[in-house]
């Protein structure tokens, strides 16, 4: 099977980011549980105050939708939406064969 990953841009509004990234947070002891949910990671845009970067990579694609279709996720989704001032953007990839620090 061939992995997914998935990067997502979260665009808080003015003052909210560190909100919107402790309720992120919240979703790490779920993921802990999705053997199929590889990494899970949080990263400030160091020149957009306001702005969140989420790097996933799973297993495969199956993975990706029971992370995706779990009640936490709707839970967290319904927490994030009064904090962001623009929906996610959400790419989704497959990692190439070369690459440093990705789990096989």
């Amino acid at each position: 099977m061939t992995q997914t990953s998935l990067f997502v841009k979260m665009v808080f509004q003015p003052g909210k980011r560190d909100e919107g990234v402790a309720a992120l947070e919240t979703m790490l002891p779920v993921v802990a549980g999705e053997p199929g949910t590889l990494v899970y990671s949080f990263h400030r845009d160091a020149g957009d105050e306001n702005t969140v970067w989420i790097f996933e990579l799973y297993s495969d694609g199956d993975a990706l939708g029971v992370h995706g279709g779990s009640d936490a996720m709707k839970e967290l989704f319904g927490t994030l939406t009064g904090l962001m001032a623009e929906p996610p953007m959400m790419v989704m990839s497959t990692p190439t064969g070369n690459a440093k620090g990705l789990p096989n």
